[in-house]
């Protein structure tokens, strides 16, 4: 007799396996390799200052602190519009921002700051 009659086929998929993060074993069905807790999103870090920002992220901070858009960017820096959603992302994980609207009530922040 095969194991395969013994086992129901809906079961058969779900195992037991070690999250590849925390090593905690969770039921899976398919090929998952991380557990649900590990999966949750985990909290920025923000950084105090521009000090991280190369001259050119700066620059690109201040252009979208101006409300232009990345096609306006591009073309005033002579690069391309995908260059610039790069640097953007970058300048984003950097200062622990989600998108455009808090990069720029952080530029805010911090020109208000300077004052």
């Amino acid at each position: 007799m095969f194991i395969t009659s013994l086992i129901h086929p809906s079961s058969m998929a779900t195992t037991i396996r070690s999250c590849s993060r925390c090593g905690q074993e969770f039921r899976t069905v398919g090929r998952a390799h991380i557990c649900p807790d590990c999966r949750q999103p985990r909290p920025r870090e923000a950084k105090s200052n521009t000090e991280t920002l190369s001259a050119r992220e700066k620059q690109l901070a201040r252009l979208v602190y101006q409300a232009k858009s990345n096609k306006e960017i591009a073309s005033d820096l002579h690069l391309a519009e995908g260059t610039i959603k790069e640097y953007l992302h970058t300048i984003f994980r950097k200062l622990g921002v989600k998108n455009r609207t808090e990069l720029a009530l952080w530029m805010a922040h911090r020109q208000g700051s300077a004052a």
